[in-house]
């Protein structure tokens, strides 16, 4: 009896879902295709018809868990306080890189391999940075200037302090798992809050 032939979109989430759990445990650098393709049931010919290289094939999942990242704790959501907003940002982001075994290595253990791919770092840093920005002057109301400057640099400021002040908390927290989720959310939620809630205050005083 033949074989019943695996749809190609299955076979390519199959090899995403194994490509995760191969580059999570080894980095990009010791991770190899053929453990890959093992992993995700297919022969090695099947891998490269869906990506021609390692690096191309940790491209598209840098690509896609950073776009989930941002999708889940950057949505600018009406009917809460900005107050809410900002913790519910912070708690997402770290409920995220938690559950998420590539998004951890890439961010906490893996530095970029080469220059094609340490660029795609920067540009989806860039991308983060921007929804965050973003999220800053929503929450901004009718300022339009921090402390002298225009809202959008100072959005940008504010907004490459915030992702600083997660990613090295993360990594702090990546080897001192023993302190929970929740109260390391709270003490980083209160930190930047005090930032937000000022930029909040001019808006009101104008």
């Amino acid at each position: 009896m033949a074989r019943k032939r695996i749809p190609a979109a299955q076979r390519r989430a199959r090899i995403l879902d194994a490509a995760v759990e191969v580059f999570a445990a080894h980095g990009y650098s010791a991770a190899k295709m053929q453990d890959i393709a093992a992993r995700a049931g297919v022969v090695p010919s099947v891998l490269y018809d869906h990506f021609a290289s390692k690096r191309e094939l940790h491209i598209t999942l840098l690509e896609l868990h950073a776009a989930q990242l941002r999708d889940r704790s950057l949505r600018i959501r009406e009917g809460i306080s900005v107050e809410e907003l900002v913790r519910d940002s912070i708690a997402s982001y770290f409920a995220f890189v938690e559950e998420d075994p590539f998004m951890w290595r890439v961010l906490h253990q893996d530095p970029p391999a080469d220059d094609e791919i340490a660029a795609v770092c920067r540009r989806i840093a860039d991308q983060g940075t921007a929804g965050i920005a973003e999220l800053i002057r929503f929450g901004a109301g009718e300022a339009t200037s921090v402390n002298g400057i225009s809202l959008d640099d100072g959005a940008w400021i504010l907004a490459r302090a915030t992702q600083s002040a997660n990613d090295g908390v993360a990594r702090w927290w990546y080897d001192n798992r023993d302190v929970p989720r929740e109260r390391v959310v709270e003490i980083v939620f209160m930190f930047l809050w005090q930032g937000f809630e000022g930029l909040i205050k001019q808006s009101s005083t104008g």
